[in-house]
């Protein structure tokens, strides 16, 4: 079987796929991962061959545009806005019109922005899938020329999640959007959950949304790390708290980057800190209490079973490793996928989350991780889904399904 893997340009969207992507490699399937030219170096150091599709693109401005950090609140609130958008499946006010031709629909200016990224991608994605002979086609949920390119070739489109399942409710809207692209690639309307949907989060964690689906065990894989820092700290007599802020967020701007803060508002609590930053974060960081501890290139997997509460940004790597962990969590989200991942953290009952439009003051942060810390059913909250995780099938299984569903399709046979 050849496998087709395909995410657009940010390595954070291409990391969530690597654990599946390796189990097919080791079933002794033909893999391929297509990303637009500046992922290439991602999917090399992760031990796969990466095949190059569409131009280079940044989406940095876009992305930036959504929220401007604590303090600006017209960022805040289009972050906020956005998020509820997505929720709702419908525009919020602001979006903006599409670049790509043809598509004049007007729709929050995220989803704007991955229908341009598929436009981008789609051709080149389609040509080499009909070249190259691929079986299936499996997408990261926001690349949505892999759907399309898979409607074109006619082979199963499987969407694997990496996180919360925030765009199901938009699912018409996408529709709408995505159709000019279709007819260009010869296919009618597309769906975007697509054939089958690989979802890494426990049950009680997504809403009951449409769409075949598939559960899979999240192993995390956050790229190339220096093991020999990820040192689980010592068990003393006092807690310790773990703050990270992903990458996403250094890209936008040094100052969306509030780990160092975040820390600075932790260290009057009786409790261990220990900050897990890149070396590009290191030096971001401003002064430190010298017991606060630093861990640079450290991965969160091997770091996080010595730690007891988690504080992040509401990225869903970083919420799901500390899921994987039982952790008890604070997210401080400042993008519209990190709310939404927030809301549903805080909804299971395994942490809690600030809303960025009351601020992130040092007091507001104290006092929630203080409450994480004292109240032991977050804690037993967080260990049952981590149980609920662990019980799903392993990539290795979820291959199997692959392989199914690709010969169903030979056999004419529909997914059930």
């Amino acid at each position: 079987m050849r496998v087709l893997f395909t995410s657009w340009a940010w390595p954070s969207h291409v990391y969530p796929m690597v654990p599946l992507a390796w189990a097919c490699a080791a079933a002794g399937h033909e893999v391929r991962i297509a990303t637009p030219p500046g992922l290439e170096s991602v999917v090399l150091r992760a031990g796969l061959t990466p095949v190059r599709i569409g131009r280079e693109t940044d989406v940095t401005d876009v992305i930036r545009g959504f929220v401007k950090g604590p303090g600006r609140p017209d960022g805040v609130s289009k972050a906020q806005a956005s998020a509820n958008g997505l929720a709702k499946g419908q525009g919020n006010g602001y979006g903006a019109p599409l670049s790509a031709p043809g598509l004049a629909e007007r729709m929050p200016r995220a989803l704007g922005m991955f229908v341009d990224l598929a436009v981008c991608m789609a051709d080149d994605l389609t040509a080499f899938a009909r070249d190259w002979g691929a079986d299936l086609i499996v997408y990261d949920p926001t690349a949505w020329a892999g759907p399309l390119a898979a409607a074109a070739v006619g082979v199963p489109a499987v969407r694997q999640l990496y996180g919360a399942d925030l765009l199901s409710p938009a699912r018409d809207a996408i529709v709408r959007a995505l159709q000019p692209l279709g007819e260009r690639l010869g296919v009618g309307p597309v769906d975007p959950l697509g054939t089958l949907t690989i979802d890494p989060c426990p049950a009680t964690l997504q809403d009951g949304l449409p769409g075949t689906r598939r559960r899979m065990r999240y192993l995390p894989y956050h790229g190339v790390h220096d093991h020999h820092a990820a040192v689980p700290p010592a068990r003393g007599d006092r807690p310790v708290v773990c703050v990270t802020w992903g990458t996403t967020m250094t890209r936008l701007g040094q100052e969306f980057f509030l780990a160092g803060q975040v820390a600075r508002s932790l260290t009057a609590l009786d409790a261990e800190i220990v900050l897990a930053v890149t070396p590009q974060q290191r030096d971001t960081l401003g002064p430190l209490p010298e017991d606060v501890r630093v861990t640079v290139s450290a991965p969160l997997r091997l770091l996080l079973p010595g730690v007891d509460v988690l504080v992040h940004h509401g990225g869903a790597g970083s919420m799901l490793t500390g899921l994987v962990n039982g952790l008890p969590q604070l997210a401080m989200p400042q993008l519209p996928d990190h709310i939404g991942h927030a809301r549903r953290l805080a909804a299971t009952g395994a942490g809690l989350s600030l809303d960025p439009a009351e601020g992130f003051a040092e007091a507001r942060v104290r006092d929630a991780v203080e409450r994480l810390l004292g109240s032991p059913e977050y804690g037993r909250a967080a260990r049952r889904l981590s149980a609920e995780m662990a019980a799903h099938p392993t990539p290795s299984a979820v291959v199997s399904e692959l392989e199914h569903l690709a010969g169903a399709l030979r056999a004419g046979v529909t997914l059930s």
